[in-house]
Parts: structure tokens; C-alpha cells; sequence
């Protein structure tokens, strides 16, 4: 489960840039960046229902629940979005700019995060 690829991640990673993650034109940005790249496995809202899922083990996280929600895990959120999860199909996403990848982890942010 990507929930304990998260918490087994080393990496705290780098802090967000100031007010950046509550940013809208940040997050508009990282919707696009996410549909684009992201909603076929983790789903259209983030609950991990994406087209690819039944072909994947484990199965992608639901980027709706915590620890996504927490902002001080923001920075963890970035670092797996550049490296992955190892054990897992989620690959590395290197090839996007530091900004892009801010990007991502504002909109993921903004996701309706379930108690």
C-alpha cells in the first residue's frame, strides 16, 4: 500500500516554498500536471480508482487520506513524487521541474483528505 511507502520513505524532503501549496494558480497547475500524469493510476480524484489499478500490486494510494493531508509531510509527498516507491509501480518523476513537482503536491493538498 502506498500509505506505508510513504511512511517507509527516508526522505523528510525539501520544505515547500512559502504559501506556495495554498496557492491556487499552484494548484490549477498541478491539476493539469496531475491528469495529465497521474489519474490512471491514482483516479480522476485521487482515490487510487484509476484505469490501471486492477493490473497493479500493490494497488495505487488514496491520495485522499492522510498522510497526504498533513502539510508537514509535504515535503515527503514531493520526495516520492521525484524518486517513487520502491516495491511498487510508482516510478520516479525526476523529469519534472522542482516547480512542477510543487505543483503537484499543492494540488494533491487541496483533495478532499478523509479523517
Amino acid at each position: 500500500m502506498l500509505l506505508s511507502g510513504i511512511s517507509g520513505c527516508k526522505s523528510r524532503g525539501p520544505a515547500p516554498p512559502d504559501a506556495f501549496l495554498s496557492s491556487l494558480a499552484a494548484r490549477d497547475a498541478g491539476a493539469r500536471l496531475y491528469a495529465a500524469h497521474c489519474a490512471v493510476c491514482h483516479g480522476a480524484d485521487g482515490s487510487g480508482n484509476g484505469p490501471r489499478q486492477n493490473f497493479m500490486v500493490p494497488p495505487p494510494g488514496n491520495l485522499t487520506v492522510r498522510p497526504w493531508s498533513r502539510l508537514r509531510d509535504a515535503g515527503r509527498t514531493y520526495a516520492v513524487i521525484r524518486a517513487g516507491v520502491s516495491g511498487t509501480v510508482m516510478t520516479g518523476w525526476p523529469a519534472l521541474s522542482a516547480r512542477q513537482t510543487w505543483e503537484l503536491v499543492a494540488y494533491i493538498e487541496s483533495l478532499d483528505h478523509g479523517a
